[in-house]
């Protein structure tokens, strides 16, 4: 059967309930067309039978599609802002600062979080760190925090030998102790159709908006704002800004930090 990729793509929304057309469409069909050089599919309607009939098709799908590449300390100017100027406001002004990665990927972000803030000296009962994302693969994966050598290149050496621990192979791998696993909660959530949970202090959402339709970005930034709690930040990668971010709600403070007014 032989069918259009617009009729494909509104099939797939059903298939795996997420709105493939919130995203970039050629973005979207570079991938699609990708996966079925990878797997030899010949068009669009064989690509769509599979995604009806096949569990793991569909989970290889959602794989390649989502955006799966993330780091440790990514932007480390960034990171530094946040220790220095963030992340001071935000605990001498609460007594539990919830921190929201959305989407987490392979949970590199949350897990810097984490270690940012054991080594500032909080404890686990100063915060809360909820990991999102919608890819239910890529989580069992950051579940496991084993990472290659250039998700760590940006670790300092004092903290990769401090929170990491090395395994050899055939190629290097790096094991994030358990100390720091047990400090993020990660979930399953489509950030596009699911509701958010209120009374976030720090939202990082970072290289995702690139990925995003104008019409989406807009609505998930209402979405984020409604989300925080007032005086909250949004930290957001360092390719992406909000154009007139007071309409919004939002004040802009430094490279990719915004705080909701």
């Amino acid at each position: 059967m032989t069918i259009s990729f617009d009729q494909f793509v509104d099939e797939a929304m059903e298939i795996l309930n997420i709105n493939l057309r919130g995203y970039k469409i050629k973005r979207v069909q570079r991938r699609t067309d990708s996966l079925m050089r990878r797997y030899n599919i010949e068009d669009y309607g064989q690509c769509l039978e599979l995604l009806k009939k096949d569990q793991d098709f569909r989970n290889a799908y959602l794989d390649h599609f989502t955006i799966n590449t993330s780091e440790f300390y990514r932007n480390p100017q960034s990171f530094q802002y946040l220790e220095e100027k963030i992340i001071p406001v935000l605990f001498s002004q609460n007594k539990v600062v919830n921190i929201w990665s959305a989407p987490c990927s392979n949970g590199a972000e949350p897990y810097t979080l984490a270690i940012m803030l054991t080594e500032l000296g909080y404890t686990k009962s100063q915060y809360r760190i909820l990991a999102s994302d919608i890819d239910a693969g890529i989580l069992e994966d950051a579940g496991k925090a084993i990472y290659n050598e250039n998700a760590v290149t940006n670790v300092p050496p004092a903290l990769l030998g401090k929170y990491f621990e090395e395994i050899e192979g055939l190629s290097t791998k790096y094991k994030l102790s358990s100390e720091i696993i047990k400090k993020v909660t990660f979930e399953e959530k489509d950030l596009i159709n699911d509701p958010y949970e209120k009374g976030w202090d720090l939202i990082l959402s970072r290289n995702f908006f690139i990925y995003l339709t104008t019409e989406i970005k807009e609505m998930l930034t209402y979405k984020f704002v409604e989300a925080l709690r007032p005086g909250g930040f949004l930290f957001l990668g360092n390719t992406e800004f909000i154009f007139s971010p007071e309409k919004f709600g939002l004040q802009k403070l430094h490279s990719s930090f915004y705080k909701k007014i």
